[in-house]
């Protein structure tokens, strides 16, 4: 499926999106009902007792769902499409693109269930898999910009 946006504007006649920008908006909207659900639930006192009585941090989890991966997989998805437009060239990789955003989601589901149960393994096996991804998606973009 091709998303193309008309405007007035010579310069931007037709933009498609490619798939990395596609996946990254559509998993930031994902997080962003999941974030949000979440601090709902941290807004009422019976389901907060409920998520804090799992031993864990809930908070932390609510911040890092929306933070990473509302707000940074939108980011990365508008990066995906401004870059290559910008510097009129293409993705460097998709392949190391779709490596970076299946590492940044199990990295973030793994350090959001190590923040609800209280699990610090989890929550720093998580944080390296972010970690990675995020130095992959740098790597991958500068690349992209013929800086790398």
């Amino acid at each position: 499926m091709m998303v193309i946006i008309y405007t007035h504007f010579p310069l931007f006649k037709i933009i498609s999106m490619n798939s990395l920008t596609k996946i990254n908006i559509l998993l930031s909207f994902f997080y962003l009902l999941l974030g949000s659900s979440l601090g709902l639930m941290l807004s009422t006192a019976r389901t907060r007792e409920l998520l804090y009585s799992l031993g864990g941090t809930p908070s932390f989890a609510h911040a890092h769902i929306q933070l990473v991966g509302f707000v940074g997989q939108m980011i990365i998805g508008v990066t995906y499409h401004i870059v290559p437009m910008l510097s009129r060239g293409k993705i460097n990789s998709f392949k190391i693109g779709y490596i970076h955003i299946t590492l940044l989601n199990i990295g973030l589901l793994t350090q959001v269930y190590g923040w609800l149960t209280g699990d610090g393994l989890f929550v720093s096996l998580g944080s390296l898999l972010l970690f990675f991804s995020i130095l992959m998606y740098l790597f991958n973009i500068l690349k992209s910009m013929n800086w790398g």
